[in-house]
């Protein structure tokens, strides 16, 4: 099978190792998907991933429509070494805006997700098994061999305390007092996004004085949460051009 036609078979993630001829069971959601969406038939192709084994062809083994395993062939895509570690911390937001955070961040290659409270959060209880989901879903489609990681949510303050303090974190200042993120190039990222109506003054007075925390100024406008952190991940992938 030539490489174009390849890249149009449908992916899908599995938490299953990926080796040749260990037939991997599909969950019911993704056998509802190629059997009653997409009406594939047993023998058909598909790629699967697992964020370790990189990308492998594979072919469907399917005795009903709901019942349905698929066949690893052969690698076409190995995994990679070395990626730079991509940190997003962020305040919960509502719905349809993290939605937006979720699928964006993930296409722009953050590697870990940390939900944070602050003073002014606005959603303080997540649902990570639907969150969980949405980043395998981002990352079938952006074509990602990695899965990013889910922290679980926990107060700022607790996760500053634990935070590998080598490990420089980019604020984002809304008030622009910091140095221009077009300045800042890291071999690794850790950006800090505040909730809706920014961080409190108390909370700006701790980062300042905390050497591992820098302020940077993403322009003179204020943004939303889900678009400040689309700004900042898209800095790490210039730097890598």
């Amino acid at each position: 099978m030539d490489q174009e036609k390849v890249i149009t078979l449908p992916r899908l993630y599995t938490d299953q190792n990926l080796k040749e001829g260990l037939a991997i069971p599909l969950d019911r959601k993704q056998a509802h998907y190629l059997g009653n969406v997409l009406r594939l038939q047993d023998g058909a192709s598909i790629r699967l991933f697992n964020g370790q084994n990189g990308e492998w062809l594979a072919t469907l083994e399917a005795p009903s429509k709901k019942n349905f395993a698929a066949a690893p062939v052969r690698q076409i895509k190995a995994q990679p070494s070395g990626t730079s570690q991509i940190h997003l911390l962020f305040a919960p937001i509502k719905k349809h805006r993290m939605d937006i955070l979720i699928e964006k961040s993930v296409e722009l290659g953050v590697t870990d997700l940390h939900p944070v409270l602050t003073g002014r959060t606005e959603i303080r209880k997540l649902n990570t098994e639907r969150l969980h989901t949405q980043i395998i879903e981002s990352a079938e489609q952006c074509e990602r061999l990695e899965i990013p990681a889910l922290h679980p949510l926990e107060k700022l303050d607790q996760k500053l305390a634990r935070w590998n303090k080598s490990q420089k974190i980019l604020w984002g200042d809304e008030r622009g007092n910091g140095t221009s993120l077009g300045h800042i190039s890291e071999e690794s990222w850790a950006f800090l996004i505040g909730p809706v109506g920014g961080f409190t003054a108390e909370e700006a007075e701790r980062f300042r004085a905390l050497p591992f925390i820098q302020p940077i100024s993403l322009g003179p406008q204020i943004y939303r949460v889900e678009t400040a952190a689309i700004l900042c991940l898209s800095r790490t992938l210039l730097c890598e051009a």
